[in-house]
């Protein structure tokens, strides 16, 4: 006698229909975009704007937003400050299991153009968060960050940079003239005098090795 079995049917399961070279194109257009600042605002709603989510953080060195609102008047109040564009050197995006969010980073060069054939570069790397909606059609930005060095930012602005640089190396010496001082007011020999006289310097007896 035949038994009869009941067989669930068997599903694979679903791959975004947003392949990684189509989310890296993605990602490589948006960051574009948004660091050019000769991108009208028109082309920021057209092309950016719809793939941000409702509560978007973003995150920088010195300061730090949330809601698509604000991130969109920020985004737009960039171009009225110093004219920049970005140049992607690396970029890489990785989806998260179950695969319905994912991160990329895109390692570049931001130029700061602060007069007429003159640029100023400075490395950024940029992270974005993104959950993948529609089916994996599509994806919306919930975070945004911005990492750099503030010593780039200074180096980056002319005669700032220089003065930049001879404070850095002044305050070196002057920290080093502080330890100086601060031994010889409390009776400490300083350089290879204070490394004969430390106590891992003496042998068992108590003399100087």
């Amino acid at each position: 006698m035949a038994t009869k079995v009941n067989c669930l049917p068997f599903t694979i399961p679903s791959m975004p229909r947003l392949g990684l070279d189509d989310l890296e194109d993605r990602f490589r257009r948006l960051s574009l975009l948004m660091y050019d600042t000769s991108v009208p605002g028109a082309t920021l709603e057209k092309e950016v704007y719809p793939y941000l989510a409702p509560g978007i953080e973003f995150v920088s060195p010195w300061r730090r937003v949330r809601g698509v609102e604000t991130y969109q008047v920020d985004l737009a109040g960039a171009r009225g400050g110093p004219r920049f564009d970005l140049d992607v050197s690396q970029l890489s995006v990785r989806l998260c299991a179950p695969r319905d969010a994912g991160r990329a980073v895109v390692d570049g060069t931001l130029y700061l153009r602060l007069f007429p054939r003159c640029a100023y570069p400075m490395r950024v790397i940029l992270t974005y968060e993104f959950d993948l909606i529609d089916g994996g059609e599509s994806f919306r930005i919930t975070r945004h960050e911005e990492i750099w060095r503030v010593a780039d930012v200074l180096r980056s602005v002319p005669f700032l940079g220089r003065s930049y640089d001879v404070f850095r190396s002044c305050s070196g010496y002057l920290f080093t003239g502080a330890v100086l001082l601060s031994r010889a007011l409390a009776g400490r020999p300083a350089g290879p005098e204070a490394a004969r006289e430390a106590p891992g310097a003496r042998n068992a007896q108590g003399r100087p090795a």
